[in-house]
């Protein structure tokens, strides 16, 4: 019988992987002194529908309860964690350092790298803006992605108010602003160029927007900028984004970084610093984040918020991809037979033990033990116990 598209099994080995690579990241959450909270894996459509922008939602899996209730399943955990904090940790000093690791469901077609059914790991920095803040997001990030095995991750920053300031400076402002930031994002240069010849422009200005959608740098990128940026706002978002390279570099992280001036991400709702991770191996990010300060008045808090996620998936992927994973050669540790009381005085030194049921003789067992790669085995026979190390045994 099939499984739904989408959605799949996790088989032991596979499993075991999947739960090493969380484990590596709920270390780097432990040492950014981050707590771990889970939320119902469904919410009612309202909650989620308060936090989410019109895309995301239309991907919600949505039902009702026996009493006409809407709910959905949660797409991903910001805005969960969103209601979270604004119902229940109103009263807990800021700033609150959250994070996480669950599923979350989309209803879109599946493809590499894309399931409806999938687990997010990230973190949430609610109540803190300014300039630290942005760059500890970004940091804990790129160490997530180091401790995975995955230290040539690239990251491209950037900041909304830049490109708005831009787009001010060229005359484009409301619903003419929003149509040229998604063609933008998207790098559609003949969109752009279509769209500066039906719109009243300042010609030099958007010849110089065009090029800044094409580039990825540094130096070149704030010196090109800069003279075009109209408001003040942009000019302050500019010198956030030099003292979080300035920063990075002291890391040693200069070469992981860039300003891509056409990363926008949700435009609805990241409202200043955004960041994504991501390497040669994929056509995808890895990961990704950003200011969110709109968010959490949605639900009654007015303090501002940064945060990151990762996909667990993707990082799979990208392992298996360079056949970097450590998955253990072997599931268990010692296997034992004939003797009860000897399996837990093995099992209480923390080792993996299985134990034998099958009757096997002594040949049987270490044939048994050599094809599952069981490094000892303990045999007891009465008061006669016999170990055996297999790494030691003679060819």
């Amino acid at each position: 019988m099939k499984i739904p598209p989408g959605v799949r099994d996790w088989l032991p080995q596979e499993f075991a992987f999947k739960r090493d690579v969380e484990e590596r990241i709920r270390e780097v959450f432990r040492a950014w002194s981050y707590s771990e909270v889970l939320t119902p894996t469904f919410e009612s459509y309202e909650s989620l529908e308060r936090g989410l922008g019109e895309h995301l939602m239309q991907q919600t899996f949505r039902f009702s309860d026996p009493l006409g209730q809407s709910l959905a399943l949660r797409t991903e955990m910001t805005t969960p964690i969103a209601r979270v904090v604004s119902a229940r940790l109103r009263q807990a000093t800021l700033p609150i350092r959250l994070c996480y690791l669950a599923t979350a469901f989309r209803y879109e077609e599946p493809q590499l790298g894309r399931m409806r059914e999938f687990t997010q790991a990230g973190a949430e920095l609610i109540g803190a803006s300014g300039t630290s803040a942005d760059a500890e997001a970004l940091f804990m990030a790129m160490e997530t992605l180091d401790a995975v095995g995955l230290a040539d991750t690239r990251f491209d920053i950037n900041d909304a108010a830049i490109v708005a300031g831009v787009l001010a400076s060229v005359g484009l402002a409301g619903e003419a602003a929003v149509e040229c930031k998604q063609h933008i994002a998207e790098r559609n240069l003949v969109a752009l160029r279509e769209f500066g010849a039906n719109h009243s422009v300042d010609a030099a200005g958007f010849d110089v927007l065009l090029r800044l959608t094409m580039m990825r740098g540094r130096d070149d990128v704030l010196a090109i900028a800069k003279p075009i940026c109209a408001t003040e706002a942009s000019r302050a978002a500019l010198q956030r984004l030099e003292s979080i390279l300035h920063r990075a570099d002291a890391l040693g992280y200069r070469e992981r970084l860039n300003i891509d001036f056409a990363l926008l991400r949700d435009l609805r709702y990241y409202t200043g610093f955004v960041f994504e991770g991501y390497i040669d191996d994929l056509g995808f990010s890895l990961c990704g984040g950003g200011r969110y300060d709109q968010l959490l008045p949605r639900f009654g808090y007015d303090v501002p918020a940064v945060g990151w996620m990762v996909g667990v998936e993707r990082i799979l992927l990208a392992l298996e991809r360079r056949r970097e994973d450590e998955r253990p050669r072997n599931e268990v540790d010692v296997l034992v037979s004939g003797s009860d009381a000897i399996a837990q005085r093995e099992r209480a030194k923390g080792l993996r033990v299985r134990v034998e049921v099958r009757g096997l003789d002594r040949a049987a067992l270490l044939e048994y033990a050599r094809h599952k790669e069981i490094p000892r085995v303990i045999v007891a026979d009465g008061d006669r116990v016999e170990e055996i190390i297999l790494a030691e045994e003679s060819p």
